[in-house]
């Protein structure tokens, strides 16, 4: 399946509040303020590198395609969209919740993009719960 790719320009509030959230993961340690459904989280991202791609590999378990948002940004590809909160199915009466690990809400991720990309070729698709992400080098 392919992700419609589209170019926008992200806020400059947003940009500031990303690299001060990398900060905090520096000193306090990764995952330290994790759960903030206004900030959101940020998906696990593999790189991969062959002659002819880079491939990125993003964990995105649970979010449906529609709600994934990929662009390319000056320099950076940035991945958004939203994972809803997992709950019972097959719930009977009330249901506590105990301890909560999986991150939901919206989430919000930017990949450093080789100067060797070409941004207009870009592919990606989904399946089994992983985004991958085609960028092929410039000829």
């Amino acid at each position: 399946m392919k992700i419609e790719i589209k170019a926008t320009h992200e806020d400059k509030f947003a940009s500031m509040a990303k690299q001060m959230g990398r900060w905090v993961d520096h000193v306090l340690g990764h995952g330290f303020h994790k759960y903030s459904s206004e900030e959101g989280w940020s998906p696990a991202v593999n790189l991969y590198e062959d002659d002819r791609h880079y491939c990125v590999v993003v964990d995105l378990a649970g979010v449906k395609s529609d709600k994934i948002d990929i662009h390319p940004e000056q320099d950076e590809l940035i991945l958004s969209g939203y994972r809803p909160t997992p709950g019972v199915s097959d719930a009977s009466g009330s249901v506590r919740l105990h301890h909560m690990e999986i991150d939901h809400g919206k989430f919000t991720r930017g990949i450093p993009l080789p100067e060797d990309v070409d941004v207009d070729r870009i592919e990606a698709f989904y399946k089994s719960g992983f985004l991958w992400i085609r960028l092929p080098k410039k000829a």
